[in-house]
């Protein structure tokens, strides 16, 4: 088996660094995603399948297939597949003040935090506090679209038992 002392030492040095409370995590820009783009396409395609199957082809289906085409436009102007003019562009967290999020339109909210989260080799999901019952910010990474070293450092931040205590 092959060490690479180099990334352990890398490792070390980012859990100290967190456990002390210090930021090490910079503005992570998020870029298009091949993986997520291939997700959408076959989650869509796999409901055309399911609702022309089940409904034949009526003024339902109809209506579902304009849903669905509507959905897609949605989900791939938001993930920066199609042009838009508010998509998700970069997330930074700095200690003192809480996550922030930047967007196309050079609009951000800032001041969030973060509830909870759901992470994975290949995905990590940010789910943040909701200003209102109905809308709340959650945040999909997907590794190709990120700075590889960046998405490692966010997931060894968020396994850390004490990012949820505050």
């Amino acid at each position: 088996m092959y060490f690479n002392l180099g990334k352990i030492c890398l490792l070390y040095l980012t859990y100290v660094f967190i456990q002390n409370g210090i930021n090490v995590m910079k503005n992570i820009v998020i870029t298009r995603s091949k993986k997520l783009l291939a997700y959408l396409i076959a989650i869509h395609c796999l409901m055309f399948v399911t609702i022309f199957s089940l409904l034949a082809f009526t003024c339902w289906s109809l209506l579902a297939a304009i849903i669905l085409i509507i959905s897609f436009i949605y989900y791939a102007q938001q993930y920066q597949w199609l042009r838009a003019k508010k998509s998700l562009v970069s997330v930074a967290h700095n200690a003192g003040k809480g996550w922030s999020l930047n967007y196309s339109d050079q609009s951000h909210k800032t001041g969030l935090s973060l509830e909870s989260s759901l992470v994975t080799p290949q995905l990590i999901i940010l789910y943040f506090n909701r200003c209102y019952f109905w809308h709340s910010d959650v945040v999909t990474l997907i590794d190709d679209a990120v700075d590889v070293e960046l998405f490692r450092q966010l997931r060894v931040y968020l396994r850390t038992p004490k990012t949820f205590q505050q």
